[in-house]
């Protein structure tokens, strides 16, 4: 589990240890891991902390070889690390795209996906076991992403395409591949955007379900790409959005724009 200190990652961890299942977690924050170990200890389960930075290609492969010695397989591997709008002259319109900017998010959002879906992939098809890969792709990959998320969108709009291709290629060691695309969700990334009851009441009217996302409704579809009974789903991008129809958002942003030209 890539990005599990806080948020989705976290999120997706407990319910995996809630199903059973032992877990290796990483993230740059050890501290943060730590705290999360002790709750999977809690819930009866293994938890091997493994903090590091995922977009060093040899950190990856430590996660999945401490998965191997601690467990004896590797069965899971999900890609949930990214995002990051701290990134300057990447979190931006595309006239203010700096050259560091792309490199930093493509890194982050694209790089370490792919590595560690190739990382997991190896050990999996060396254990002879088949697995689960899963990508955190995004609401911004089916349809315009402006406003500062151009570069996120565009490398999750490449995650869809990477899992299918991945699971048709893997799919001979019983590998599958599948993402999940979810809309906004309440994490400490999405904070600012839900600081006032105003802000969420604004956020949740773009959702016909009329909420934002929560972590557990994400967990939720992880852990069932992660079973047996997705045993025969590979290749599947699933929107998680509480409804919301793919052109919204851009809409939205349109007729904000006009309205501060006027």
């Amino acid at each position: 589990m890539t990005g599990a200190s806080r948020g989705l990652g976290r999120a997706i961890a407990l319910a995996y240890a809630a199903q059973g299942a032992d877990v290796v977690i990483t993230a740059r924050s050890r501290d943060d891991l730590e705290r999360l170990r002790a709750e999977i200890e809690a819930l009866g389960r293994r938890a091997v902390v493994q903090a590091g930075d995922v977009t060093d290609l040899a950190h990856l492969r430590a996660v999945g070889d401490a998965a191997v010695a601690a467990f004896g397989r590797l069965d899971v591997w999900v890609n949930n690390a990214g995002g990051d709008p701290s990134i300057a002259g990447g979190w931006t319109e595309w006239l203010d795209v700096t050259e560091d900017g792309w490199e930093r998010m493509v890194r982050l959002n694209l790089k370490a996906q792919v590595f560690g879906a190739q990382t997991a992939a190896r050990l999996m098809r060396q254990g002879g076991h088949g697995g689960a890969i899963i990508f955190l792709s995004s609401i911004d990959s089916l349809y315009a992403a402006p406003g500062g998320e151009g570069i996120y969108g565009a490398c999750k709009a490449a995650i869809n395409n990477i899992t299918q291709t991945m699971a048709v290629e893997l799919g001979q060691y019983q590998i599958r591949v599948n993402a999940i695309a979810p809309a906004v969700v309440e994490t400490p990334l999405t904070a600012p955007w839900l600081a006032t009851e105003a802000d969420r009441r604004a956020r949740s009217a773009f959702y016909p379900l009329r909420r934002v996302g929560q972590p557990p409704d994400v967990a939720a579809a992880a852990v069932y790409f992660a079973s047996d009974e997705a045993a025969w789903v590979s290749g599947a991008v699933l929107l998680v959005s509480g409804g919301a129809v793919v052109t919204s958002d851009p809409y939205r942003y349109l007729m904000r724009v006009n309205k501060d030209a006027t």
